[in-house]
């Protein structure tokens, strides 16, 4: 055994609390809310709205250790309104409570006591003796009036001396407690420093405090935000058992790159979160460089004990959607094996039909664990269709567009590939969609007809005998119009005018007459111009005969 038989137990009963907390991101699942905060997202909080007289905190629920160092990166927001915003952010520390403070020039953080606070203040209040310009400082006890000894550092400009910009605006603090040097850099800027033994000078030797952030407004108002990066309270490593034969994945952020030593048994060294699978108990040191090309580090010691496991999910792969996959994680234990999916199963197989990233973590005998990921992309069956048999005028063309889902080839019976196919004469059209999954076909028949036909008669006799008594247009369902229609006599003059008139009509048609009066039989010439149910439109004339 790698270890006594002592240690195993104990750091089974211990590994098998905070390996709950080991693989996963604690963001907005430890925040008291006060007041008008609200969460946004995974990391980041509204304190107040833009709204006047506000006053919003969070505060996580788990005291911190002060004679422990600490680093803290994050962005701030600090609204839109320049001349009529107010009144700014404080990151704070103190043992009192949970709770909100006051609106106003307090920021939510006046009184408290005792505390220690950075504050970020957008309005300038002259009885706080607080200067033109946004500004920053380092106060304790609550006591925001800078004409007092409470200010232990600042106050300064903020940024260029307004960061009402409508941008976000980058925060880091870090806390050395061997020197006992307190430094705040505003937009990779070195702004504040305060060296002091903040245990003993003021919080009486108890180094447990709360930490958070409380803003507020009054009279003016502004969008206040706040979005965490990377906290040592919240993103520091809990060391992990992993069992033999596992691997494990490491998690960092917060960094613009990232270099993790010793390289051996990891996936790639140079990520936020590659995959370790050590043969042998090691510890790793990870180095990052935030947005501001400052370093930060932390460290994880991955045990390796326990019983062995041999799980492996295989690689990212690809599957038909009618083909669903079972990923198998099972494995063996003394006592039992818990096995704990990202999409909340926890049985040793899943079946798998959609696209996604699939990940598994396997505690063996709630000592050990091992995990293991794999993406799966569904490719979709193809299910090509050209639409029902239809029949085209001449002169016509179809466009047939077999596009389908699974990115298949196609084939068309004429040969031509690529989803669409243009058709200009009459036949069977079949195309083939092929991918990995299948091929599946699809055909339509494609006809072509005149679609402009008209018949005008070439004789009537109007005599009243209620047979042919009308010389008028007729159509089988070609004609969408006649436009204008004239007939004339053999000397050219104009008997009879009709204008946008539908086909198969004898009261638009002509009766032989003029002005009222019946004329001669004769043969008389007639000109239309017609519209036709394919849009097109064409000048159509010819004789009748008018037979008494």
């Amino acid at each position: 055994m790698p270890h006594s038989f002592f240690l195993r137990k104990t750091a089974r009963q211990f590994l098998a609390v905070i390996f709950l907390f080991s693989s996963q991101w604690l963001w907005g699942q430890e925040f008291f809310l006060n007041g008008s905060a609200t969460q946004s997202n995974d990391t980041c909080w509204v304190l107040t709205p833009d709204e006047l007289w506000q006053v919003g905190s969070i505060w996580n629920e788990q005291k911190i250790n002060l004679n422990e160092s600490f680093q803290v990166l994050m962005d701030m927001y600090f609204g839109c309104r320049d001349s009529d915003g107010a009144d700014g952010i404080v990151f704070g520390f103190q043992p009192v409570s949970t709770s909100v403070g006051s609106q106003g020039e307090g920021i939510g953080f006046q009184g408290v006591v005792p505390s220690l606070g950075i504050e970020f203040d957008t309005w300038q209040n002259p009885n706080l003796g607080d200067p033109f310009n946004d500004h920053l400082a380092i106060v304790r006890d609550g006591n925001m009036n800078h004409n007092s000894a409470t200010t232990l550092a600042g106050p300064v400009q903020a940024g260029n001396g307004n960061i009402e910009d409508c941008k976000w605006h980058s925060l880091r603090v870090n806390w050395d407690v061997s020197t006992h040097t307190l430094e705040v850099w505003f937009d990779c800027q070195l702004r504040l420093t305060y060296t002091g033994d903040i245990v003993t000078d003021i919080f009486g030797g108890d180094p447990l405090v709360f930490w958070g952030f409380t803003a507020a407004t009054g009279g003016a108002s502004n969008l206040q935000q706040v979005c965490f990066s990377y906290t040592s309270f919240l993103d520091g490593f809990e060391d992990v058992v992993i069992c033999p034969g596992g691997q494990f994945q490491l998690k960092v952020s917060g960094g613009s790159s990232y270099s993790w030593s010793p390289t051996t048994g990891l996936s790639n060294p140079n990520i936020p979160n590659p995959i370790a699978s050590p043969d042998t108990t090691t510890t790793y040191i990870v180095d990052v460089l935030d947005a501001c090309n400052n370093p930060f580090s932390d460290s994880i010691t991955v045990f390796i004990d326990g019983d062995t496991v041999f799980f492996d999910l295989g690689p990212d792969t690809t599957i038909c959607e009618d083909s669903p996959l079972t990923l198998d994680a099972t494995s063996y234990g003394t006592n039992s094996v818990d096995y704990q999916w990202n999409n909340g199963s926890t049985s040793p197989t899943l079946q798998v039909s959609q696209s996604g990233f699939y990940a598994v973590t396997v505690t063996i005998d709630q000592y050990c664990v091992a995990d293991d990921r794999v993406y799966i992309e569904v490719t979709p069956l193809p299910w090509p269709f050209l639409g029902v048999d239809t029949v085209l005028c001449l002169e016509d063309t179809l466009l047939l567009n077999a596009s389908t889902t699974g990115n298949p080839d196609y084939l068309w019976s004429t040969g031509a590939t690529g989803p669409e196919l243009t058709v200009t004469e009459p036949g069977f059209y079949q195309v083939t969609a092929s991918n990995q999954c299948r091929d599946a076909k699809a055909g339509i028949n494609v006809g072509f007809e005149d679609c402009r036909q008209v018949y005008f008669p070439e004789a009537f006799s109007p005599n009243d005998d209620g047979i042919n008594d009308i010389f008028y247009p007729q159509d089988g369902g070609d004609v969408e119009l006649i436009l204008e229609m004239r007939i004339y006599n053999r000397w050219g003059g104009l008997v009879f005018e009709n204008l946008d008139f539908r086909p198969n009509d004898p009261s638009s048609g002509w009766d032989g007459r003029h002005k009222g009066k019946r004329l001669n039989p004769g043969v008389y010439t007639w000109l239309a111009r017609i519209r036709f149910r394919d849009g097109k439109e064409e000048w159509r004339s010819g004789a009748v005969t008018l037979i008494r």
